[in-house]
């Protein structure tokens, strides 16, 4: 038996033959489109999602899974673990964490702790792989959750988005409405600071602002963890590779962006996940 599990959600967006070598468990998000309601990475993939989403009328909308889901969750791990430590996407942008809670009073036989990331993607997904990372080394769950902790305030997440557009009609973003009419042809650059979507400069076209997301970065200093991170973008290699030239030697992940998040991102949204170092 395991001394601890880690169990996440699907909008951390960790690659999946890496979460299943980890051991990591991953709670499946919803998102409902054309009258369906669909499991994130279960019932429909990225690249079906991607090559649906701009001939969609109307926006999908997307949903936590329920309680039971997480008590189903919560009790595949009775037996195999002492404790599970579940990290979930920030409460400022979801109800995952409350749903977590609740599933995990349903089984009382196991002892749960409950992080909040304030994070998304692969914001919350590095602090999932490290925790597992930590757990496969035998370390317990008050030294996993001091990593945690000291990780968080260096996460850093930027991107650029090919439209403004699906983050304006998602609702979520009140300066996204606020100044789309004025940049819908301009590609901007966001930051996620505490799972909230910062708009940090723009670009009138996809090159410029690939640049310009490159100096962004490489002020970041050097970092401990780096992935790209994007919605089915067609030139995630290039932009892998110019990273490479940025910090030679650095091993960086790539992680496709699911449902729940590209819906109010948008296809071809291109980024980083990283984690600068201490």
């Amino acid at each position: 038996m395991s001394r601890v599990r880690i169990l996440t959600d699907s909008t951390a967006d960790v690659p999946a033959d890496l979460a299943r070598r980890l051991g990591i468990t991953v709670v499946p998000a919803y998102v409902h489109m054309d009258g369906r309601s669909l499991r994130d990475g279960d019932q429909i993939t990225r690249a079906e999602f991607y090559r649906r989403l701009p001939e969609l009328s109307e926006i999908p909308t997307t949903a936590v899974p329920s309680v039971h889901e997480f008590a189903a969750a919560f009790l595949s791990l009775v037996g195999q673990a002492e404790e599970v430590i579940a990290i979930l996407v920030s409460t400022t942008l979801s109800g995952m964490l409350n749903a977590a809670r609740l599933g995990s009073q349903e089984v009382p036989e196991l002892k749960v702790h409950l992080v909040d990331s304030r994070q998304l993607m692969m914001g919350l997904g590095w602090q999932v792989i490290i925790a597992a990372e930590a757990a496969a080394e035998g370390l317990g769950a008050g030294e996993i959750l001091a990593r945690i902790r000291e990780i968080q305030p260096r996460v850093r997440i930027l991107g650029l988005l090919d439209t403004l557009e699906h983050l304006r009609r998602s609702g979520r973003v009140a300066w996204a409405r606020a100044v789309a009419a004025q940049i819908l042809r301009i590609k901007p650059l966001i930051e996620f600071r505490q799972g909230e979507a910062v708009l940090v400069g723009q670009a009138r076209t996809r090159r410029k602002a690939i640049q310009r997301l490159l100096e962004m970065i490489a002020a970041l200093g050097p970092l401990e963890r780096l992935a790209v991170i994007h919605a089915a973008a067609p030139d995630v290699e290039p932009f892998r590779a110019r990273l490479g030239a940025l910090f030679p030697g650095q091993q960086i992940l790539v992680s496709e962006i699911g449902p729940t998040v590209g819906t109010h991102l948008g296809p071809r949204a291109l980024g980083i996940a990283a984690i600068v170092a201490a």
